[in-house]
């Protein structure tokens, strides 16, 4: 097909045309069903004024005519279906003015309601030849399946596609060129959708305990979360304290459905609390969850109560004590309130030096601490009067010294729908240079000899399955004793896990540290979904309203594998403790791409927690103080994606007063 695109402008001012051509791939012809079908459309510049100006959709008028000429067609803002069709068609065209462009319409070939109105830009991120990659589908919007043919109009293909792709464009551009790259762009959708539609998906509500008072700028898990609840046509009902930012009419208003105030607490009352408060907003309700681990007990026992899908409360007891964790691993473990009895413990029982203590319901890393020997337990003397908003009970366990990961589950009916793992560097604690335990760097896919990564999925998968789950995304974080590998620095700076100068004469054997029923934190769930494919919160929301068939497809990692090789570099704050702890940088990672684009080319997320003026805790307080993360990848090697962040983490610039 061969048309002529007018875009005349309001207010006489000269029209412009392009040629635009398309063609309908013709589907695979394979045992399994090609889930897409797609049309390659190519445009070029006909007749467009020198001092054209772009337009947008308000002020200016589309036109589609044959090539020979005859009857115009004008194409409304309606006509393509979503609002971002026609924008995106008006840049495609402004894009034209200068090279020759070529965009891919994808379409599903089944019948049924979408499964995540963004799953085209979310499966297509950090592909070089893109320029953009834009939605046109609605949430749970309802597509036939229709075949495309080559009489399908124009129209019709951007009124039925899911969304669409724009490659990039150069001076050198040819129509063999942008063939090959459509053909590559091809197979790679091949690899990396699944199956786009559902039959059946409804409109779905889930309750959320919010326990974030975090916003969304500042980090956490607000915009992933909500962001996608949206997308998939999930109302949520938020539940949080009074005066929370969600609850006033605000520029974030729109991602709640309902709001309750709730009295928080760890008393007996609190699961009465939440029943009373669902059964106060009088709707229909299909899921109710939370994001922070040590309210995972109550909305348990509230959604018993109210008759919602839940795992054993009895489960969510053992991984949110993490002095109940260790016992059901099978160590050698003691719960300590007070110094006096840590001291006592560690006099009268034969402990396997050197041990960890850490608060039984603590996160993010805080308070934690190596203790080498007896009398290193004087440096968390002060540790017991500071953990109040972790509770007062302290858990001394075994260290492992073996290699650690963050390998994340996703269980559905009590099998294992998608598993991956990622190598955590070495906390700085490991090298005896401080006692700090914040993350550092974690590195995907992990390089773990194979057969111990079977050794840590089958021996977690067991305990997972012990503990009684069988529906849940768990983000666990293990260690591997006495590994055949293990970490050292590299003449570029970076480290890396290479064979042991000094073999075990044991076989290497997993260590479970701590089970999340959740996503993990700090962003890190960005580098799985860009790495693989898959949005865990996403996922998570579709496995706590039991839609089966969603979960499945959302969970579907790319069919070739990780994309690249990735790491997740966690910035702390560093600073003198002479230092307010005054943050004067701003966006370190913004400053970082304009001085170094090279680098900038090789990360795909990041955020700066703090804002210029923000003060922060010294690291010595033991409070987590994170100060943002990037994503840097690589497809040439793991050693070439190590390489980039040694580089980057000496590239940053951070300043403090």
């Amino acid at each position: 097909m061969a048309y002529k695109l007018i875009a005349k402008p309001l207010g006489g001012i000269e029209e412009a045309s392009w040629k635009v051509s398309w063609k309908i791939i013709p589907r695979e012809s394979t045992s399994k069903r090609q889930s897409f079908q797609s049309a390659d459309v190519v445009f070029e510049k006909s007749s467009v004024p020198l001092d054209y100006v772009p337009q947008s959709s308000s002020d200016v008028r589309l036109f589609l005519e044959s090539v020979e000429g005859g009857q115009r067609e004008e194409l409304q803002p309606t006509d393509l279906s979503h609002p971002k069709a026609f924008d995106f068609l008006l840049e495609t065209l402004e894009a034209t003015v200068s090279f020759p462009r070529a965009i891919k319409l994808v379409s599903p070939c089944d019948k049924g309601n979408i499964i995540h109105a963004d799953i085209l830009p979310k499966r297509m991120q950090d592909i070089d030849y893109i320029e953009k990659t834009t939605a046109f589908a609605h949430p749970l919007q309802l597509f036939t399946g229709e075949e495309w043919t080559a009489s399908t109009a124009f129209a019709t293909l951007f009124q039925s596609s899911v969304g669409a792709i724009r490659l990039n464009g150069t001076s050198t551009t040819t129509s063999q060129t942008t063939n090959a790259a459509l053909d590559v762009l091809e197979d790679e959708l091949k690899n990396r959708l699944p199956t786009m539609v559902v039959a059946g998906l409804t409109r779905r509500t889930v309750v959320l305990l919010e326990g974030q008072d975090t916003l969304p700028h500042r980090g956490g898990y607000a915009a992933q979360f909500y962001g996608a609840a949206e997308l998939m046509g999930i109302d949520v009902v938020v539940l949080a304290a009074e005066g929370h930012w969600l609850q006033s009419g605000s520029e974030y208003g729109h991602w709640r459905k309902a709001f309750i105030p709730i009295e928080f607490g760890y008393d007996a009352e609190f699961p009465s609390r939440i029943v009373a408060a669902v059964r106060k907003y009088g709707e229909r309700v299909d899921g109710i969850m939370t994001l922070f681990d040590c309210y995972q007990v109550v909305v348990s026992k509230a959604a018993l109560e109210l008759g919602l899908p839940t795992e054993p409360t009895s489960a969510y007891e053992v991984i949110g004590n993490k002095y109940e964790t260790s016992v059901f691993e099978g160590r050698k473990s003691f719960k300590v309130t007070s110094y006096d009895e840590a001291m006592r413990i560690a006099r009268t029982e034969d402990l396997s030096w050197p041990i960890i203590m850490k608060p039984c319901r603590g996160w993010a890393s805080e308070l934690v601490s190596k203790i080498d020997n007896i009398e290193q337990l004087a440096t968390v003397r002060d540790s017991f009067g500071s953990s109040t908003k972790h509770g007062s009970e302290f858990v001394m366990e075994p260290f492992c010294n073996g290699p650690e990961v963050d390998i994340n589950f996703v269980v559905y009916d009590g099998q294992v729908v998608f598993w991956e793992i990622g190598d955590e560097n070495p906390k700085s604690a490991e090298d005896v240079s401080d006692n700090d335990f914040h993350e550092v760097d974690c590195c995907s896919p992990s390089a773990l000899p194979a057969t111990e990564q079977a050794i840590l999925h089958d021996t977690i998968v067991a305990s997972l399955t012990n503990l009684g789950f069988r529906h849940g995304l768990y983000h666990c974080e293990a260690r591997v004793g006495d590994s055949t590998v293990e970490w050292r620095r590299l003449p570029s700076g970076a480290q890396e896990l290479v064979p042991r100068s000094q073999p075990s004469a044991r076989s290497p054997s997993s260590f479970l540290i701590e089970v999340n029923p959740r996503p993990p934190g700090i962003n890190s769930s960005d580098i799985i979904e860009t790495t693989w494919g898959v949005d865990y919160f996403s996922v998570l929301l579709a496995i706590r309203v039991r839609d089966a068939e969603r979960v499945h497809a959302l969970a579907q990692p790319y069919r070739d594998g990780a994309q690249y090789f990735a790491n997740m570099i966690f910035v702390s704050a560093h600073f003198d403790g002479a230092k307010k702890g005054v943050w004067e940088t701003g966006d370190m990672t913004e400053e970082l791409i304009r001085r170094r684009p090279d680098l900038g080319r090789c990360i795909s997320k990041h955020i700066t927690y703090l804002r210029k003026g923000d003060r922060v805790p010294h690291p010595s307080t033991g409070v987590n103080t994170f100060v943002g993360y990037l994503n840097v990848f690589s497809r040439t090697s793991r050693a070439h994606v190590l390489e980039i962040t040694a580089e980057v983490r000496r590239e940053l610039r951070m300043e403090w007063s």
